[in-house]
């Protein structure tokens, strides 16, 4: 099931999460299970917390959409973990007031069943998500 699960966190980048214009799209919540997770240990936007389901994930969104636009996340590197992938991503915005752009790598660590993602964990080293799923450099 692993390189499944690779394969489905690579479509749901390519798709969605890769793409300014498709993060907002209703068939993003096709990939998450209506109980999902969402757990940011910190955040660039002070949003650090948890949020669960499909509307937790809506806020996290939210969130993100009212200080960036353009926002969304480039795949760096795919780790395979077994019901895990860790996922680093440089997430790329501009700011809406200042007009700067950001550019920060994080990972994303998805917890998959069934190739429905069950929970997503943000750590803004990346370091650390190889760490929470025991793994290292």
């Amino acid at each position: 099931m692993s390189q499944e699960n690779v394969e489905t966190i690579t479509r749901l980048y390519d798709e969605f999460l890769a793409k300014p214009e498709r993060l907002a799209s209703p068939e993003l919540l096709a990939f998450f299970d209506p109980a999902v997770e969402i757990h940011q240990s910190e955040s660039l936007l002070g949003t650090e917390g948890s949020f669960q389901g499909h509307e937790g994930l809506r806020r996290a969104g939210r969130e993100v959409f009212a200080v960036f636009r353009e926002g969304h996340y480039v795949p760096k590197r795919f780790v395979d973990a077994g019901d895990q992938v860790v996922a680093t991503v440089e997430f790329r915005g501009i700011g809406k007031e200042s007009g700067v752009r950001v550019s920060e790598t994080v990972a994303h660590v998805w917890t998959l069943k069934g190739c429905r993602i069950m929970a997503w964990d943000v750590y803004l080293d990346p370091a650390e998500g190889l760490k929470a799923v025991g793994l290292s450099e």
